[in-house]
């Protein structure tokens, strides 16, 4: 152990030890000094201060580590002396080096009883014995409940030891393979994951506050994506700096479990992200030979079909084909029977729906949840019936990510259906300029606002988005309802707009959507319109 850790450690059984550090160099054991023998790197040497006649030149210039034991009046002669910037010494007054002995004896045969123990938790996870064995092992050493389980709340590995009482359902849980209801809603009720998540080191000690138990709870992520939590119960014992430096080493150890089994890669198969791909890049010719291929290899036929795009956020190029095949587990959790493929740049997944309502998709909080807690995006397809629209499909989700510098949207999924005529706008740019199909009193108003000082171009444009809701308009502009009436009136009179037609609104609106393709905010440079 390092001689910091030590002295943390000594600090506790004697709070008046000070120390006079010079080095923080490892220790690995520890023997009386002998001031005649040449002193060695990693022991601890002891001395018992005589009041005189012990020279003290050899320990204060050696560089090593000393634990002495003497009076005050030593000690600040120690602080005085001239010694090695090196050299390492622990003082303490009142004990005898039996005493001294006894308490470092006791110190390194606990930590070496815990290194004994990370190394074995070690041989288990490089051993590919898999992850209820881990689990059992580390239980045994602990002498406390465990619980691992998915994003999905689905036990993946529990042991529980000689439980006693058991409060929480725990047994029950390892009957079923699932959290409980109870155990679930007191989760939810007390936002545990959303706690941890802020958590220094994503780990938490807290009490249960239905019951008299503590918790150690904690994150496993793997490659940057959250994979697990663990829950170890606090059970016959407070726990103490080893036990938590014990949890914190098995999450590692289960983290790598999880890295190197197969429960983080799908039983999908290749064949089935071959079939996959080749419908997203259009192989087939029928679909008949399509819907072959899919019964071959057991894809049941469904009414409709959506496809879902994730895309890195942030810095998309440090994200590798391993982060896409861990992530995609936590997203087949929550829609169950889908396909994928998985490239280094997205991962594309065909969704079964027995109807084409996005509702679902707009509903799904846990979709929105692992997307925004691991940095990703997705794209929604329009639904489709027929696996030849994959590629159509597919391609929409695409357009739509090329798009995403002149879309301002926060939401974690976005839905193709929303931005429909901005791909138009993107396809039609390419053999015209944008501005021949914009209402012309667009120009006006931009013209205006420029030479007035005036905020009606973005004013309509807030409006046309909301036109049926005022209140969350005028809040989006920071107005009151009273003015954004005003200003809408005011635009009505200057330009002679009827903005109680529909046709017209639709063409203003569609006119801004155009000028979006020439910027985020097209208007602001009136030369480009």
């Amino acid at each position: 152990m390092k001689f910091s850790e030590f002295y943390s450690l000594l600090k506790k059984e004697i709070p008046d030890c000070r120390a006079l550090q010079g080095n923080d160099c490892e220790l690995y054991s520890f023997k009386p000094a002998n001031v005649a023998e040449q002193f060695e790197d990693g022991l601890l040497y002891a001395l018992y201060l005589q009041n005189e006649g012990f020279a003290l030149d050899p320990v204060l210039s050696s560089g090593r580590s000393f634990i002495l034991s003497g009076n005050e009046i030593q000690f600040d002669h120690l602080k005085m002396a001239d010694r090695s910037p090196d050299t390492n010494i622990l003082f303490v007054t009142g004990y005898t080096l039996v005493n001294l002995f006894n308490i470092i004896s006791d110190i390194f045969l606990r930590e070496n009883r815990f290194t004994s123990q990370l190394h074995d938790l070690y041989g288990i996870a490089s051993s590919g014995a898999g992850l209820q064995v881990l689990v059992d092992k580390a239980q045994e050493m602990l002498m406390c409940p465990i619980v691992v389980m998915d994003n999905s709340y689905r036990i993946m590995a529990i042991s529980l030891g000689n439980l006693g009482e058991d409060e929480q359902g725990l047994q029950n849980q390892q009957e079923m393979g699932n959290i409980t209801e109870h155990n679930l809603m007191r989760m939810k009720r007390d936002k545990i994951y959303e706690q941890l998540r802020k958590a220094p080191g994503r780990m938490m000690y807290s009490k249960a506050p239905d019951a008299d138990i503590w918790w150690v709870n904690m994150l496993v992520t793997v490659h940057g994506i959250e994979v697990a939590e663990i829950g170890v119960q606090e059970v016959g014992r407070k726990f103490d700096d080893y036990d938590f430096r014990f949890v914190r080493f098995l999450r590692h150890m289960i983290a790598q479990v999880l890295q190197r089994s197969s429960y983080l890669h799908s039983d999908f198969g290749a064949s089935h992200a071959i079939l996959l791909r080749e419908l997203i890049e259009g192989r087939f010719v029928s679909e008949e030979i399509a819907d072959r291929r899919a019964k071959l290899l057991g894809w049941k036929q469904h009414p409709y079909y959506f496809m879902l795009t994730v895309y890195a956020e942030g810095s998309p190029d440090k994200i590798t084909q391993k982060t896409y095949e861990i992530f995609v587990h936590n997203l087949a959790a929550i829609l169950p029977h889908c396909r994928w493929r998985i490239t280094n740049e997205n991962l594309a997944l065909l969704i079964p729906r027995p109807n084409n309502s996005f509702s679902y998709f707009q509903g799904l909080d846990a979709l929105d949840e692992v997307l925004t807690i691991n940095h990703f995006r997705a794209i929604l397809s329009n639904p489709f019936s027929s696996l030849m629209e994959v590629r159509k499909a597919y391609d929409q989700t695409t357009a739509i990510r090329r798009l995403r510098g002149v879309i301002n949207d926060p939401r974690p999924i976005w839905f193709y259906i929303d931005y429909t005529l901005l791909h138009m706008a993107d396809l039609l740019r390419e053999s015209h300029d944008l501005s021949e199909f914009c209402h012309p009193y667009i120009q006006d108003i931009y013209d205006y606002d420029a030479k007035h000082g005036t905020d009606f171009l973005a004013t309509l444009r807030e409006y046309l988005t909301n036109i049926n809701n005022p209140g969350l308009c005028a809040a989006n502009l920071h107005i009151h309802k009273n003015t954004l009436y005003y200003r809408i009136n005011k635009i009505s009179d200057l330009f002679d707009l009827d903005l109680n037609s529909g046709d017209l609104r639709m063409r203003l609106q569609l006119s801004l959507e155009l000028l979006k393709m020439r910027g985020a905010d097209g208007w602001r440079d009136p030369g480009t319109i």
